[in-house]
């Protein structure tokens, strides 16, 4: 078993061991490109624009899990942003107008081993919550349906989104995080793909130990902390 999956089980394992002590665990996840692999989402987006306006290579291109936003897609489609600004222009809009709504997260589909793996966490006495830079308004309703399609846990107050779009994500996640009353917790820890946010929390709250995944985000910033990092939550049988 690698190093960065046996981390996964120690996380179990601890949060056992401090329920056998009546101490509380959380476990606080990202959705997009952390649980949720939303490159579905974008090629369908994709697929129906490419109907509408008969752009074949658009239609057929390959969307790829790492992929961010559509701009490697559409290169990878022979468009080029100079050559096609206006059709280009109108795909962003387009994919802007349907990717963050209710009714397109239903075309995400779970990293592997994430639903098992959150199911056994919160099965070993672990608090999970869902804490997203999704909107409230957009993809509030949307966001607790996929949850509960794929059997992730998903009681009253698991699911934190945004009250308003506008709010910038990494804010909203170090604000939350340092609202957190730290005497109910022995441990916290946080899943997330996006080195802006993982930067934020790691300055505003040292304690919550962070797992990266390397999934794919904004390029706007790295990670340079040494922090556990893995790619999906697949884990090999011990």
């Amino acid at each position: 078993m690698s190093a960065n999956h046996s981390k996964l089980n120690e996380i179990i394992k601890i949060a056992q061991d401090l329920r056998a002590q009546n101490l509380r665990t959380l476990a606080v996840f990202d959705l997009d490109s952390t649980l949720f692999n939303v490159s579905h989402r974008t090629k369908k987006i994709l697929s129906e624009f490419a109907e509408l306006h008969q752009l074949v290579e658009l239609k057929n291109v390959e969307v790829k899990h790492e992929d961010w936003g559509i701009n490697e897609a559409v290169l990878r489609a022979g468009y080029h942003p100079e050559r096609d600004l206006e059709m280009l222009k109108n795909l962003r809009d387009f994919w802007f107008e349907k990717f963050f709504t209710n009714e397109y997260v239903h075309y995400d589909v779970p990293y592997a081993g994430a639903v098992s793996y959150v199911l056994e966490l919160y099965q070993a006495g672990c608090e999970i919550k869902y804490l997203t830079g999704r909107d409230m308004l957009r993809m509030g309703i949307g966001s607790e349906e996929v949850l509960k399609k794929w059997g992730f846990p998903c009681e009253p107050g698991q699911l934190v989104l945004k009250p308003d779009r506008a709010i910038d994500d990494g804010f909203f996640k170090t604000d939350w995080f340092t609202k957190v009353n730290r005497t109910q917790y022995e441990k916290i820890y946080f899943f997330e793909n996006e080195p802006v946010n993982i930067n934020a929390v790691l300055a505003t709250s040292p304690d919550v130990e962070i797992i990266f995944l390397e999934t794919t985000h904004a390029r706007r910033e790295t990670v340079t902390a040494q922090l556990h990092r893995i790619f999906h939550f697949g884990r090999p049988s011990c």
